[in-house]
């Protein structure tokens, strides 16, 4: 077996060891830290600040994961701040890890990435890109859900400037968050008729939106 084999192996393994254990020692714990919304609350309460930026760090470090699931702290942080002011909490340090992906996506570049995501993977972000439309791409992951984590690390192929990647992650993934922070508060407050009509709409502009993809995809084969 050639040496490159090897070390490549070695690498994908490691990398594969790194995400379980990030998950089981880091993630597990924090999932379940926030699934306790009044202890989380009385939690905030206490740190004032200091349990805003935790809580924050967590965000930052779920998002930066790819493997933690995000829904039990968007959840939670509509329950403990609202629907508006838990977005804006998630959004901003979602933005910031999602930067630094796209960072080290664009320092480290391809053959890095094939580390950590399949080839194919990377093939069909490539042909979007040929496509010669990259920052509506970028503004659809965002908007949509899509496995916008993955996208960061691919961002770099869009090659925006990093000021136009945290403008264009910040405003195009809060309405997404949005929803589920605001999911989170009206669970808690039991008016589920409000999350219905927010669900409905949120449909109906997912279906314009991956109607408007279909429509684009045809015209550019």
């Amino acid at each position: 077996m050639k040496k490159g084999i090897i070390r490549t192996t070695i690498t994908i393994v490691l990398v594969i060891v790194f995400m379980i254990l990030l998950y089981l020692f880091i993630g597990r714990p924090m999932i379940k830290f926030v699934g306790d919304p009044d202890k989380l609350k009385q939690y905030v309460a206490e740190q004032g600040v200091l349990g805003l930026l935790i809580f924050g760090i967590f965000i930052f470090i779920q998002t930066l994961s790819t493997c933690i699931p995000g829904l039990p702290f968007y959840l939670a942080a509509g329950y403990v701040w609202g629907g508006l002011k838990g977005a804006v909490i998630c959004d901003v340090f979602a933005t910031l890890a999602n930067s630094l992906a796209f960072l080290i996506g664009r320092r480290f570049g391809r053959d890095f990435l094939l580390y950590l995501f399949p080839e194919d993977k990377l093939i069909k972000v490539e042909d979007f890109i040929k496509r010669g439309k990259p920052m509506l791409i970028h503004i659809l992951f965002m908007l949509l859900p899509l496995p916008k984590d993955t996208y960061a690390y691919l961002g770099y192929y869009s090659e925006e400037k990093l000021i136009v990647w945290i403008l264009l992650t910040l405003v195009f993934r809060f309405p997404h968050i949005f929803l589920y922070t605001y999911g989170g508060a009206m669970l808690i407050s039991n008016q589920y008729s409000l999350l219905v009509l927010g669900a409905v709409i949120a449909i109906i502009v997912y279906v314009v939106a991956a109607l408007f993809v279909k429509k684009e995809k045809r015209r550019s084969e």
